[in-house]
């Protein structure tokens, strides 16, 4: 946070601070730095680079966060996740981040509902940085509604087969392992019926049919169209129950929106930090940039914003804490739709008040306007947050004493008070 933060610990904020030094000083350096950066956003990423990130990322204790220690994992908090995300936005690009997000969400899904085969041949390796993951999600046709994935698995013996497309899916063509939602019973659109398979990448029948990464921002994932034809998968890499997996992905989701937003504020806060200091520097007519209320002012917005932004993911972090990752989902919703509309916001304010040199690459401003630009629909879009957000409100704001039956004859009493509190006399004569 900009101003002072009255709701982390002291321990929490000591945690930030040294994931951040430990990002800068351990993990992006020796080939992991600026130029590789740079390489990233031109798409020449390389399966090695992945991998010698994912292992750094391991050993700094970084990779899924809230397993406990006796899976692979730290330990740590879903409060811990969420800075360490912050932080890897704030030091990194948010490829980076969304890697080692991945790592959180389906470790801690594979955590809760894995069986020992799942958790011994994945979970541990990929906490330990031994292993890429990817998460084969979206489809040709459907995206945020998974209940009408057509990817489809049947049993045959004890294995099971997999057919159908994904597209989008960011570290195909890097990943050790595929977290592949599909269909293994029940109708199109049934949230019954849904299930989750691993499934490794040197399977055969899997094939990569189109490189979708040249995108606007967010790139050097690799991300890609990709098919599974006759796919055959132990019938152990099933995770959790057959067709109960609807309920293992929303509450995937729910701690997945507070990484995604967490990890573009916290680029956007480098690119804030660099503005600042850019318009303190830059001098028009005899005087700095920053002198100028035009400019002042939008940075005294943003770092207010930023700060409301992150007090609305902590709180939603600590709510996983206290009742588990299915809990809080409107206020984690809040904290998606608003950290990353924000994120957006910032970047891009960032650029107006810089002027030309911010849309250069002499300053790395304008590619994390471009990067943050997708958290506004990674993991869920901010209209689907909205949706969210309304629909939980409405309870807690419906009041069982409004008398309904007087809205449209407010002559006759007004309907948000009670029987002794209504004026005396409110019809007409």
């Amino acid at each position: 946070m900009i101003g002072e933060d009255t709701v982390l610990t002291e321990e929490e904020e000591a945690y930030l601070a040294d994931a951040i030094t430990t990002l800068e000083t351990e993990v992006f350096v020796d080939g992991l730095g600026h130029d590789h950066f740079r390489a990233l956003d031109e798409n020449n990423g390389s399966r090695e680079e992945w991998q010698k990130y994912v292992s750094r990322m391991g050993d700094a204790g970084f990779n899924a966060i809230s397993v406990p220690e006796e899976h692979g994992g730290p330990g740590g908090t879903i409060t811990e996740t969420v800075l360490a995300e912050q932080a890897i936005g704030y030091c990194g690009n948010i490829v980076h981040a969304c890697q080692t997000s991945l790592t959180q969400h389906v470790g801690r899904t594979m955590y809760e509902h894995g069986n020992q085969h799942i958790k011994e041949a994945y979970l541990e390796p990929m906490a330990a940085g031994d292993l890429v993951v990817a998460q084969a999600y979206t489809e040709p046709r459907s995206g945020t509604d998974l209940a009408h994935l057509e990817t489809n698995a049947e049993k045959d013996g004890d294995e099971w087969v997999i057919n159908g497309e994904k597209r989008f899916i960011d570290f195909a063509p890097y990943a050790d392992f595929y977290f592949t939602p599909v269909r293994t019973s029940g109708e199109d659109g049934d949230r019954e019926g849904v299930s989750i398979i691993v499934v490794d990448r040197d399977t055969d029948g899997i094939e990569l049919l189109q490189d979708q990464s040249d995108w606007h921002g967010f790139r050097g994932t690799g991300a890609s169209w990709m098919r599974f034809d006759e796919v055959r998968v132990p019938e152990e890499n099933l995770v959790g129950n057959e067709g109960e997996a609807w309920s293992y992905i929303t509450d995937e989701l729910n701690l997945e929106h507070l990484t995604v937003a967490r990890y573009c504020l916290g680029a956007s806060q480098q690119a804030l930090e660099i503005a600042a200091n850019y318009t303190a520097n830059r001098e028009v007519n005899e005087q700095p940039v920053s002198r100028y209320q035009a400019v002042n002012h939008k940075v005294a917005e943003m770092v207010t914003k930023l700060d409301g932004a992150y007090l609305l993911n902590t709180r939603a972090a600590r709510i996983m804490d206290n009742r588990g990752v299915s809990a809080g989902r409107m206020e984690s919703a809040m904290a998606k739709w608003l950290g990353n509309e924000l994120a957006h916001e910032i970047a891009d304010t960032c650029i107006q008040i810089m002027g030309g040199v911010g849309t250069t690459t002499s300053y790395p401003v304008e590619q994390t306007q471009r990067d943050v630009r997708a958290g506004r629909f990674m993991g869920g879009a901010t209209e689907v947050m909205k949706s969210v957000v309304q629909h939980d409100a409405y309870k807690q704001l419906l009041d069982e004493e409004f008398d309904a039956e007087l809205v449209g004859n407010e002559r006759e009493g007004l309907p948000w008070l009670n029987e002794d509190e209504q004026p005396t006399q409110i019809a007409d004569e």
